[in-house]
């Protein structure tokens, strides 16, 4: 029987178990499923004049879960692939993806990943990191452990010099998602997890968890720890801010690289900003992550309050001097959030936090920010504490969590 079951990713083996229970009733009468629980499957062989238990081919299940049947044959998801060295996983739009089944040396290529694989416990897998991930965060430096001590590619921003890359043996890359890079490590026969951007902000966690079981090593349960955390602090601030009345919710423009960069609404920040209590202006700019505008628009939208992210990439502006660039330009001081001086430098940290893993601290920045009365009860300088030791182990002073938060190195 070949009928296939259908998983989104972060499947619990309980949903796994269901899913291919309903493969199974809608497949040849070969098996009927007798028993779900706890995550296995329990099927029974059905007798016939062409059915045999011979003439059965072995059965083959997701990772996770287990099949048995009535004469006592059992299928376990992470033996069999295991057995054959690699294993499929399913990425946010449902793409099946192989990777090795235990992947010993991780490329994090790509930006995001490195945080990540150190949320997931696998920092001391990495053989090999970017330029960006090191020279750009001065906080990851000090808090991730080998940060320092490993080899990193140059100009990864630009392109992957994919030969280099290859003599550092990696099992899984996690790269940039450029069709010719990947090609090339296709036709190497290594394995590569191309980086995308979120666009909603459930999708943070889901792609953890997509990260996790893609390494395995006991990732899923560091991902799925994640995703408990991410959804507490999610639904303290939805609790907060539901009732507010458009009236209350002050306009919001977030931007980087330069002050008419800005993300559109296939990111997921307006999303988050709405979350906050804020309305986001450019929530119905049909656009991605930095994507460019026109003075006259952002003047359009004349927003009560300004976000900069990301500045100083590939030489430019730093965050610093975009504000300032804000506040003394004559045009820049008719919009209302620079001529009442909201505009705010968002913090970074290890990463810049629109794109990794601190996202949860930005949605609770920004509400503190536009909503300081409501969120009085909320202290960043402990959440940001919190976070640091919780998923980096590594224990912030009050003096470094505050430095975080105003964007100053260590």
């Amino acid at each position: 029987m070949d009928q296939p079951a259908h998983l989104y990713v972060g499947a619990s083996a309980q949903d796994a178990a269901e899913q291919a229970a309903e493969a199974v009733e809608q497949a040849a009468h070969v098996w009927e499923v007798a028993e779900i629980s706890e995550g296995t499957l329990t099927l029974n062989v059905m007798e016939g004049e062409t059915v045999t238990v011979k003439e059965i081919s072995e059965i083959s299940v997701p990772m996770g879960m287990t099949a048995k049947d009535n004469y006592e044959h059992t299928a376990d998801g992470s033996e069999s692939c295991e057995a054959e060295g690699e294993k499929t996983i399913y990425d946010l739009d449902g793409n099946e993806v192989t990777v090795p089944t235990n992947p010993e040396k991780l490329a994090a290529i790509y930006g995001p990943s490195y945080e990540a694989l150190v949320v997931l416990g696998q920092e001391d897998r990495i053989v090999v990191c970017s330029d960006v991930q090191k020279e750009n965060f001065p906080w990851a430096q000090k808090v991730f452990s080998r940060l320092n001590t490993l080899p990193c590619l140059d100009n990864v921003h630009s392109s992957v010099n994919i030969e280099e890359l290859m003599t550092y043996s990696p099992d899984l890359v996690f790269s940039f998602n450029r069709p010719n890079e990947l090609e090339q490590l296709a036709a190497m026969d290594i394995c590569a997890i191309a980086g995308t951007t979120t666009t909603s902000l459930e999708e943070v966690p889901s792609q953890l968890l997509f990260y996790a079981h893609a390494v395995g090593n006991g990732a899923v349960e560091k991902a799925e720890e994640y995703e408990t955390y991410f959804n507490e602090k999610l639904s303290y601030i939805q609790e907060k801010t539901k009732n507010l009345s458009d009236s209350d919710k002050p306009s919001v423009y977030y931007c980087g690289i330069d002050l008419l960069t800005t993300y559109g609404s296939y990111s997921d920040i307006p999303e988050l900003i709405e979350v906050a209590g804020g309305n986001a202006v450019m929530s119905e700019l049909k656009a991605g992550n930095h994507s460019q505008i026109d003075y006259e628009q952002l003047a359009t939208w004349n927003p009560d309050y300004i976000f900069i992210d990301h500045g100083g990439i590939s030489d430019g502006e730093s965050v610093e001097q975009l504000r300032q660039e804000a506040y003394s330009d004559s045009n820049y001081s008719k919009i209302a959030a620079v001529s009442e001086k909201k505009v705010y430098l968002t913090p970074s940290g290890v990463f810049y936090w629109d794109m990794g893993l601190q996202k949860i601290l930005l949605l609770e920045y920004v509400a503190k920010t536009i909503h300081p009365e409501l969120f009085g009860d909320l202290d960043m300088v402990n959440e940001v504490q919190t976070f640091y030791e919780k998923f980096y182990d590594y224990k912030l002073t009050n003096a470094q969590a505050q430095k975080i938060l105003e964007r100053q190195d260590p």
